[in-house]
């Protein structure tokens, strides 16, 4: 492409994520980056990272900054406005893992900084780039199924592992982890900004919490009412991580999306279990090389700081909603 350079320099701040262990793969692999290394403040956490994946480690992050042009931060949830202050200006670009921030005071101060150093900020939203999404889409915008008048939605989990269920390193719980993903598409999608929500919580599948692992989320999309089941509710056993699932329905018709079931189901003799392996397209990747092909071009990203905000939004209203027992306003 004429003009655009061929590889984009970029590192990766903190390994703390479960998603960091896709990103590597990626970051390492694909033409279109120059990996240049990870920096972790938890130095044993990182090495460890660093060697499985045969990649540099950088125990002084300035050392990283100096070489790279963009950043991807994939640190715990309440360390990411740290971390964009620590970038931020030092760098053309960052990708930060989703939630954006634990809250919408916080969100704003990072955009604000980011705004005033020159550098772009993006979240790292994948599900947009699902080819099933984007076929949801289409017909959504065709007009096929008519009005949409009601939307069902979840985004149910297994309880993830280590931080996440910290109330100090993540900010909450399931709703914390699991809403933004499905506010971000409906956004996206509809064009519309959410108005209201009502939340009903509970901490009952996984006693041992401090923070609730079930969440059951009324919303209003512009006038169309949506439900979203947000809750980590999958058993150990379950095959797979989750699912995100709609139900449109419209004045013309009803439209069913799985986006996760591209699944090939595996049984294992050895470890007397079932899983489903799935085979459809790498979203991170499609994530990650977009993100790099705008900055290398020095466009607008496609997925913006703003749009992290606006999930973080309906996040935080709706821990308000399940404090006070009713529904809020977001607006």
């Amino acid at each position: 492409m004429m003009g655009m350079a061929e590889k984009l320099r970029i590192g990766m701040i903190s390994s703390a994520h479960v998603h960091a262990h896709s990103y590597v793969v990626v970051l390492r692999d694909n033409p279109i980056f120059e990996f240049i290394g990870v920096w972790d403040d938890d130095v044993e956490r990182g090495l460890e990272f660093s060697k499985n994946y045969g990649v540099r480690f950088f125990k002084d992050l300035n050392e990283l900054l100096e070489e790279v042009e963009a950043v991807v931060i994939v640190s715990e949830n309440v360390k990411h406005l740290e971390h964009v202050e620590m970038t931020a200006g030092k760098v053309k670009a960052i990708l930060c893992e989703k939630p954006i921030a634990v809250n919408v005071e916080t969100a704003e101060k990072m955009l604000k900084i980011c705004a005033e150093r020159k550098t772009k900020i993006g979240t790292a939203f994948p599900v947009r780039y699902s080819p099933v999404v984007q076929s949801m889409r289409q017909v959504l915008e065709s007009g096929r199924i008519g009005n949409v008048l009601m939307i069902i939605s979840t985004n149910r989990g297994k309880v993830p592992p280590g931080w996440f269920t910290d109330p100090e390193l993540a900010g909450g719980g399931a709703m914390m982890d699991h809403i933004v993903h499905v506010v971000d598409l409906l956004r996206w999608i509809f064009k519309r900004e959410f108005e209201r929500v009502r939340a009903f919580v509970g901490d009952n599948i996984n006693e041992e919490l401090e923070v609730e692992d079930n969440a059951m989320l009324y919303l209003e999309l512009g006038d169309i009412p949506v439900t979203l089941d947000c809750s980590w509710s999958k058993p150990k056993s379950y095959p797979y991580w989750g699912d995100v699932t709609f139900r449109f329905i419209g004045s013309e018709g009803v439209m069913e999306v799985d986006v996760f079931r591209q699944t090939m189901t595996r049984y294992d003799n050895m470890e007397r279990k079932i899983e489903w392996l799935y085979y459809g397209s790498n979203i991170d990747e499609a994530l990650l090389v977009d993100f790099a092909k705008r900055v290398l071009r020095d466009e607008e990203l496609f997925i913006t700081g703003e749009d992290g905000l606006e999930a973080t939004r309906v996040v935080e209203k709706a821990y308000e909603s399940a404090r006070l027992g009713k529904v809020v306003n977001l607006r």
